[in-house]
């Protein structure tokens, strides 16, 4: 080596050096990006004004278009990479303590990128990061409106965290099929013949669960009309019990929610 690069590798390395931190800075004072963590107070308010738009604040409300399940509507394709992102276990059910755990994760990470409570509902119903109000449709604009109005009118506290309660499924809890499928003869075994079938958001007794070598847990299911079979734990959603257990009729799947077929990006 010259004893003349030296100085030169150095006046580069302080040009990147200097380039890095301008560039840090730039970022930094970007509105929406690297934003303070918010206030707990502040975000259970939110919460419970997102989660009054969503769903009525219902930890069962079923979405019977999309599938979007639980206080918040959140899609079903997006519970397992959030369940697994915040509470480390992508199998974990969608129990009203889950959910919460799920949902308070997701919108702090949220507010940390978008940088306010505006953008975050709206990202929440299009998945969208887009920060000029003007672009957004009437229909987006209408529903950050209500979920702001309800946070001015939301409790000092938010809400109450539910009790921790397990997610292994056991016998006499009630379910709800996540999608049209077939019972199963035994675990992991064959399907039924066409009588076999379930409708989407079908409601189940368990009346026997088993958790496989793999971690997959299954659980016995029987119909209103006596039918027996084995189904992934995953491939339901708890449900109420309901009202009239000889009709079967969890009356919180009405379709009343949001229709979230979007695509929600992970933002990071």
């Amino acid at each position: 080596m010259s004893s003349g690069s030296l100085p030169a590798r150095r006046l580069v390395t302080l040009v990147l050096l200097v380039v890095s931190v301008v560039a840090t800075l730039g970022l930094a004072s970007e509105p929406g990006l690297a934003a303070a963590p918010p206030d707990r107070a502040d975000q259970l308010r939110f919460m419970w004004a997102m989660a009054g738009q969503e769903s009525g604040r219902d930890h069962y409300a079923r979405n019977r278009v999309s599938g979007a399940f639980g206080k918040y509507q959140i899609m079903p394709f997006n519970w397992p990479v959030w369940a697994e992102q915040y509470l480390g276990d992508r199998q974990a059910d969608q129990t009203p303590y889950n959910q919460e755990k799920v949902a308070y994760g997701k919108l702090r990470d949220l507010y940390a990128w978008l940088g306010s409570w505006k953008r975050v509902a709206y990202w929440w119903l299009t998945g969208s990061s887009e920060k000029d109000e003007k672009q957004w449709s009437s229909y987006a604009k209408g529903y950050v409106r209500n979920i702001m109005r309800l946070r001015q009118k939301a409790p000092a506290r938010g809400f109450r965290m539910p009790p921790r309660t397990s997610s292994r499924t056991e016998k006499g809890d009630w379910r709800r099929s996540g999608t049209e499928q077939a019972l199963r003869l035994s675990v992991g075994g064959r399907p039924w013949p066409a009588r076999g079938r379930l409708r989407d958001g079908q409601v189940l007794k368990v009346v026997a669960s088993r958790e496989t070598a793999d971690g997959v847990r299954w659980i016995r299911v029987v119909t209103a009309d006596g039918r027996r079979g084995w189904l992934k734990q995953t491939r339901t959603v708890p449900a109420r019990r309901p009202n009239a257990p000889a009709r079967w009729r969890d009356v919180s799947d009405q379709g009343r929610s949001l229709d979230r077929r979007q695509v929600r990006p992970r933002p990071h």
